[in-house]
């Protein structure tokens, strides 16, 4: 037996996943495209949306880029703790899972380094490559 959701296969709906980040996002779609390789070519489609500096954005931009039948998942990267923490009670309350892909580094570097994070968007740490 097959779904339909207006007039459409749920198979044939393809799964949404928003990318949010209070800088450009590069790094949060770096990972999304990185687990999206993982399944068959445009299994999923990829939304951005970058500068982000409080939940009324995030709720302004989900109300209009959501259709409430499609499968959703948000991926995120937002440096400010109450920030992060905000929309991730927003999309709870939406039913929408999501990833903090910030957070849980910033704790663990934290920890190991003593200090309290900077909670600024968009900087980058000293890091030295090394080729073999």
């Amino acid at each position: 037996m097959t779904d339909f959701v207006n007039g459409e296969e749920l198979d044939d709906l393809k799964p949404i996943v928003f990318v949010l980040s209070d800088a450009r996002g590069k790094t949060a779609v770096g990972v999304v495209e990185a687990a999206a390789d993982q399944f068959v070519e445009d299994a999923i489609v990829v939304k951005q949306l970058g500068n982000v500096n409080n939940v009324e954005m995030v709720c302004d931009y989900l109300d209009k880029n959501r259709e409430p039948d499609t499968p959703t998942a948000v991926f995120h990267t937002i440096a400010d703790k109450n920030l992060r923490r905000d929309i991730r009670r927003e999309l709870d309350n939406r039913g929408i899972p999501s990833v903090d892909l910030l957070g849980p580094a910033v704790t663990v570097l934290s920890s190991l380094t003593g200090e309290e994070p900077a909670s600024v968007s968009g900087r980058r740490a000293n890091t030295e490559v090394f080729e073999l």
